[in-house]
């Protein structure tokens, strides 16, 4: 440190210089006093003189030395303090700092929402936090001077027990709930996540949060006993159903089926009031038929004819075929006429409902369930009824049959039979499904392996489409029958069709190992029609084909042209018709097996909706057989147009280029304006577009279409009617305001597919109307077609 030091620097020479004079003086002092002394002393004298001046000098030295040893520790003790205060300087900040950070974390803990503990190993708590007062109503003194366990339910002991074991064997952290009981009584639900304490290695102590989740537990059980309640429900509405199917299955009078209807509406939905009245679409009146009111049957022998009009509760339910709910019975009908029946108790109808009976879509009456409570049914009450309702009207056709027919008892019976059989059937199809469904459901709520939830999804999802097609072919023939179903016709080549509706039930012929053998001649065949519904019939054809056919058999289709018709013929070698049943092979609700050990499932209304529509189409279709096990053979011809090649001028008018519609350039040129707010419809009308050549612009809304109309004029304009904001309709009309409306050719593609919907569009303004989903070949003729009605408008 001294050579560090100038100060040391410079004191050092003035040590040595000391120290060399006391030698020096010593040294001149022993030669003076040798002059004085005599010469015989003089050795002894100096040889003194010279240890003593050297016991001086050493002497001299030492203190020197010990003296800058002093200095220097001096100066090391300085430095050294220094140091000390400056570490007891940073400590007291260290200790500051910490002792804030501590407080800090105090207060976090102690006003935290949740419990903040800690616990030694035997269960007793020796910290907690404000919190757990708030949640339990313990004080924190009592909470801290007793064992857990006297807090807590047994099974949440054991569980407490079965985590400590768990961290004591090297588990970090457990997540657990426990239950434990307030000082009300109350029990809570805590959610635990906590963690193990270690000192020198060894477990000391447990530290843990407990998150209060005792409303969340008690929501979750609500949901579970509420979907519990609501799917019991449905099941004894099914069990009801059913009795009032059995019931309505061997009524032969209506005084029957309006006591069963009665009986089941009373314990299915508030009911002090039942009404039914038949409608007489001729004469456009309803006539009461059966009323009951606090618990009386009443005369409506005497009631008069009630017209339909556009307001009431059963006038609307006849005119749009849904269930009408009334809340305010007496302020919705005030002003209509009304009539008492039966005594007047003072008392007045505060809610209704109204379900129309059907058949086939076609309304034969009403049935009104009154109350005196306000506000009182749902829509669970309106399925009832509605389910009812048909039943019931499917049940009063059959008697109006039997009473129409009473001189040709043995036909009505049969026919009476067939519906049966068909109720029967229909019950079995769907519920067959139903069971796997609601099966499959049920164990999905208890929790599946992924493998095995898969496996649910999948059935569900099969289960459901099997149903979806039970309601189709239900709906098409109520559709059929009603004279309700629509067909757009266009010209269409066959071979296409026919081969998507094979590759449609390829998978299925591939799996039993059923050949499918082709023989189509090469030149194309044109008819007018609509590719769906073609589709639709050449599907079930062949689809039966399949089923039919024993496994490694043969499907054969032949296409060719005869004259001025084409002829499809699809034979197969599957188990063949009987005789007996050919000629009914065709008639809807008939099946060769309707007994309860048959093969093969299905309505029986394939064949009947196949021949319908191509009698719709203007052809006409036949089937053949040499008995059971022998094959069978359908033969359906439609008119022919003529082939594409030799085609020039369509039904409608338009002259046809010199390519199909569906060449891959058929478009080119045109410019489309596409407008969608559903991103993967827009998607795909986009590229089947771009496919054929066209240019097309893609808009989600009609904000965007009008500024890509102002940017740059399209050919076509094809746009979606249900859209947010601004609708199809909308944009039409902003259009037209523009006058830019027929030199823009309008095309609207909506999943509303009802007549009225499309009379709206062609009234708004649009020149075509394709429903959702659309077939993609005849989107494709619809733009081109439109296209030039463009050209030709410029």
């Amino acid at each position: 440190m001294e050579a560090d030091n100038p100060k040391a620097r410079l004191r050092l020479p003035r040590r040595i210089l000391t120290t060399y004079s006391v030698l020096i003086v010593g040294l001149l002092a022993t030669i003076v006093v040798g002059t004085y002394l005599d010469k015989t002393f003089l050795p002894y004298t100096l040889g003194a003189g010279l240890i003593i001046s050297l016991l001086l000098y050493g002497l001299a030295n030492m203190q020197t030395r010990a003296s800058a040893a002093a200095e220097s520790f001096a100066q090391k003790l300085q430095t050294s303090e220094s140091t000390v205060r400056t570490m007891l300087a940073e400590r007291e900040r260290a200790e500051k700092a910490l002792k804030e950070s501590e407080e800090r974390y105090r207060d976090l803990v102690e006003n935290a929402n949740d419990i903040v503990y800690t616990m030694d190993l035997n269960g007793n708590l020796t910290s907690i936090n404000k919190a757990a007062e708030l949640i339990t109503g313990y004080k924190r003194t009592d909470l801290l001077t007793k064992n857990l366990g006297a807090f807590i339910t047994p099974e949440s002991l054991e569980t407490t027990r079965q985590m400590l074991e768990r961290k004591l064997l090297g588990e970090e952290r457990t997540n657990y709930e426990m239950d434990m009981r307030s000082i009300d009584g109350r029990t809570l639900t805590l959610e635990i996540s906590s963690k193990l304490m270690l000192k020198d290695g060894k477990p000391i102590s447990v530290q843990g949060i407990a998150r209060d989740i005792t409303s969340r537990r008690r929501a979750e059980e609500t949901l579970r006993q509420a979907d519990q309640r609501a799917l019991s429900t449905y099941e004894r509405l099914l069990e009801r159903v059913s009795g009032l199917a059995q019931t309505f299955g061997t009524a032969r009078d209506l005084a029957a089926i309006f006591r069963a209807l009665k009986e089941f509406t009373l314990v299915s939905v508030p009911c002090q009031g039942l009404f039914v009245s038949l409608y007489d679409p001729v004469r456009d009146v309803r006539a009461a038929v059966y009323g009951w009111a606090d618990d009386v049957e009443l005369d409506t022998s005497q009631l008069p004819p009630m017209p339909v009009t556009a307001s009431g509760p059963n006038s609307r339910a006849v005119r749009t075929n849904q269930v009408v709910i009334t809340s305010d019975y007496m302020e919705e009908t005030r002003g209509h006429p009304a009539v008492l029946v039966g005594p007047d108790n003072g008392l007045r109808p505060q809610s209704s409902l109204a379900a129309p009976m059907s058949v086939m879509g076609r309304v034969i009456g009403t049935i009104e369930v009154q109350t005196y409570d306000q506000a009182a049914y749902t829509e669970e009450h309106a399925t009832a009824m509605r389910m009812a309702a048909n039943l019931a009207a499917v049940a009063i056709e059959n008697v109006r049959l039997l009473e129409r027919e009473s001189t040709a008892r043995a036909a009505a019976e049969e026919s009476n039979r067939l519906k049966d059989e068909f109720l029967a059937t229909v019950s079995h199809e769907l519920r067959t499904p139903l069971t796997a469904i609601l099966g499959w459901s049920r164990m999905l709520e208890g929790g599946l392996e992924t493998e095995m939830a898969a496996r649910a999804i999948e059935t569900i999802k099969r289960n459901a489409k099997a149903q979806a097609q039970i309601i189709d072919d239900i709906l098409d023939v109520s559709r059929i029958i009603t004279g309700n179903l629509y067909l757009e016709l266009h010209p269409i080549e066959l071979a296409p069709v026919l081969e998507s509706a094979i590759n449609v039930v390829r998978p299925t012929a591939e799996a039993k190992g059923i050949h499918i053998e082709l023989d189509f001649e090469r030149e194309p065949m044109v008819v007018s029609g609509d590719a769906n519904r073609l589709q639709q019939v050449f599907w079930n054809l062949l689809s039966n084909a399949v089923k039919f056919t024993p496994p490694g058999g043969n499907v054969n289709l032949s296409l060719r042209q005869l004259d001025s018709e084409v002829e499809l013929e699809i034979t197969d070698t599957g188990q063949g018709i009987d005789p007996g049943f050919l000629p009914f092979v065709f008639d809807r609700f008939r099946q060769a097996d309707s007994t309860s050990t048959r093969q093969h499932g299905g309505l029986g209304l394939g064949l009947a909706i196949a021949r319908q529509l191509i009698e719709i189409h203007a052809g006409n279709i036949t089937a053949a057989s040499d008995g059971d096990g022998k094959g069978a053979t359908f033969r359906l011809r439609l008119p022919l147009i003529g082939s594409l090649a030799k085609l020039n001028v369509q039904p409608n008018g338009v002259e046809q280029n010199a390519q199909p519609t569906q060449a891959p350039d058929v478009l080119a040129g045109i410019q489309v304006l596409v407008v969608d707010d559903d991103l993967d419809t827009l998607e795909l009308l986009t590229a089947a577009l771009e496919q054929r050549g066209a240019t097309v612009t893609a808009v989600s809304s009609a904000a965007a279409a009008m500024d890509a109309i102002m940017a740059a004029r399209p050919h076509v304009l094809i746009s979606d009617i249900a859209m947010p904001g601004e609708d199809g309709h909308d944009l039409i009309k902003k259009v037209i305001a523009l006058e830019l409306v027929p030199g823009i050719s309008a095309i609207a593609i909506t999943a509303y597919a009802k007549d009225e919907d499309r009379e709206r569009a062609l009234l708004a303004g649009f020149q075509r109307y394709l429903s959702k989903p659309v077939e993609l070949g005849e989107f494709i003729s619809a733009v081109a077609e439109a296209a030039k009605s463009d050209y030709r408008a410029s």
